[in-house]
Parts: C-alpha cells; sequence; structure tokens
C-alpha cells in the first residue's frame, strides 16, 4: 500500500512497508537496514513506540547481521579516508591487550598471539580496536575533506565536529554545525563526500522534502538516488 521511511539515531535509517492484512508489525534485517512491515492506519508515533519497546532486539540483529559478514585476518589492510591504512596482525609481547600503533598514515593493530582469528569473539575485540584506531584518524582526515567539499559548492557551515554515530553518520544541528561520524573515514571517498553534501543541503533545507533532494540530486550531478544506494549496500569493516 505504501512505503517510506524515517532516520532512528541508534539504528539509522529504517524502511516501513505498509501492508493491507497485517495485524502486527513484523521486523528484518536486509542490506544491513531494519525493514519493517506494518498494518494500515498505524501512526508514526505508535511505531516509534513499538520500536522504543524493541529497541534492544532490533540492535541485535543489526549486530548480528553485520558480524556474521566479518571475518578479519593476519596482515589485512583496510584503506581509508586520504591515504590512511590500518593493518590487522599478531603480536606476542602482551598477552591480553591488542598493541595499537603508527607510522604517519600507516595505523596499526596487533593483537595477542593466542587470540584466533577463526574464533567469533575475536570479531568483536578487532572490531573495537578498529573503532578506537578510527576515533584517532577521523580528526585528521575528515575536516579538510569536509571543508573541501563545502568549498565546492560554496556552503559555510558554522563548523565540523567529530561525532560518536555507530548508525548514524551525519547530523547537522539548527545551528548549522555539522557533525560527521569518525566511522566514515572507512568510506571510499566518493561515498563520504556524498555523505557531507547531504548534510550540506539541511543548512538549506532542514528536513526531507522534496526541495531537499532536487538541491541535493544537484550537488551530487543528479547521482543522489545511485549514491545512496551504494551506500546502503556498503560493507563496513566494524560492528554498526
Amino acid at each position: 500500500m505504501g512505503k517510506y521511511s524515517f532516520t532512528d539515531d541508534e539504528l539509522g535509517d529504517l524502511i516501513v512497508s505498509v501492508r493491507r492484512g497485517m495485524r502486527h508489525v513484523r521486523s528484518k534485517i536486509k542490506d544491513g537496514t531494519v525493514e519493517l512491515s506494518i498494518p494500515p492506519g498505524l501512526s508514526v508515533a505508535e511505531l516509534k513506540h513499538i520500536i522504543d519497546a524493541n529497541r534492544t532486539k532490533l540492535k541485535k540483529m543489526l549486530a548480528d547481521s553485520n558480524s556474521a559478514k566479518l571475518r578479519y585476518y593476519d596482515g589485512q589492510t583496510i584503506n581509508c579516508l586520504d591515504g590512511y591504512s590500518v593493518t590487522i596482525g599478531k603480536q606476542s609481547t602482551i598477552a591480553d591487550k591488542a598493541i595499537l600503533s603508527n607510522d604517519e598514515k600507516n595505523f596499526y593493530i596487533n593483537i595477542p598471539q593466542k587470540i584466533s582469528f577463526e574464533d567469533d569473539s575475536a570479531t568483536g575485540f578487532i572490531s573495537a580496536c578498529l573503532k578506537s584506531t578510527a576515533r584517532r584518524i577521523a580528526p585528521l582526515a575528515l575536516p579538510g575533506l569536509a571543508q573541501k567539499v563545502a568549498a565546492d559548492v560554496c556552503a559555510k557551515p558554522a563548523g565540523f565536529v567529530i561525532g560518536s554515530g555507530l548508525r548514524k553518520l551525519g547530523h547537522c544541528t539548527r545551528a548549522g554545525v555539522i557533525q560527521l561520524s569518525y566511522n566514515m573515514i572507512f568510506l571510499p571517498e566518493h561515498l563520504a563526500r556524498f555523505i557531507i553534501l547531504h548534510e550540506i543541503t539541511h543548512l538549506t533545507h532542514f528536513n526531507h522534502s522534496p526541495e531537499f533532494h532536487s538541491l541535493l540530486d544537484y550537488y551530487c550531478n543528479g547521482k543522489e538516488k545511485s549514491l545512496n544506494a551504494e551506500l546502503k549496500q556498503f560493507h563496513w569493516p566494524v560492528k554498526l
């Protein structure tokens, strides 16, 4: 009968399908996104109440969906924005902690020798280490790119700050300050630019109206839909 979407601070973008004949809300994860099927007549306020009541379950579904795809290996290198990289290896110096280090733009995560990459518990451990490293890289890589993107479209945000969003990658405040998640350093540059342009568009339209999408599409040279689809399909190297 219809489909719409909205953004939750923790769960990210949710896709909602209104289906005739349904009596209850059903949820599933598809391509890293929460998809909800709801009965006709259910208001957004009622749906948000149901989401809040099932938030723990939905977060676990998202985490399980993401972690099922994650597998790390010795010597793996993850390329990041602005020429930064993170290489995963092993060390036998400290038995129960990872050693994080860097040489200019090359960052290293060396996990204890006893941890097996095949062990599911290693996935969460290494993902947490990657997030810690991303927090170090983001202030070095993101502000310069964001300023360049803003200059390209003659936009003047009040400022850029680094945030810790896991599912919500960007946010524009009423004061015109744009917050960018440190997780963005794992994206290819064209997708990072897309997120920045999305938030810059909110400086003009503080909503997701047709006017908003028209301006964003203009900023993206007519590629808003394809970039948004590519972002939704992106395979994150960390648990979100």
